[in-house]
């Protein structure tokens, strides 16, 4: 009986290794307008921190890592956006003009 425990906590142990931390997100933030490299950076640091350190909860082994890097982006974009940069894709909020794409013409 205490095999069968043994393997079984062996097994469990595998699946929660299984699962990776996120170490950087997966989303594109641009510096905003005028803002220094430096200071870019820097919030990038403080962002990254800040996002591996919001609660996750439990997720269950098969989708864990998927679900830790999409929570781990939300927060680290929700930082990094408070701060003033840029968040492809997302319109500031009284925003009257929604950027065209490249190479569009105005009129």
């Amino acid at each position: 009986m205490g095999v069968r425990w043994g393997i079984l906590l062996l097994g469990l142990g595998m699946l929660h290794a299984c699962t990776v931390l996120p170490t950087g997100p997966y989303v594109l933030v641009l510096p905003a307008v005028g803002k220094a490299m430096d200071v870019f950076q820097a919030e990038e640091g403080e962002c990254r921190a800040y996002a591996q350190h919001q609660p996750g909860g439990a997720p269950e082994p098969a989708a864990s890592t998927r679900l830790l890097q999409a929570q781990y982006d939300r927060a680290s974009v929700q930082c990094m956006y408070a701060k003033g940069n840029v968040v492809p894709g997302v319109v500031a909020p009284g925003a009257s003009v929604v950027p065209t794409p490249l190479g569009t013409p105005q009129r």
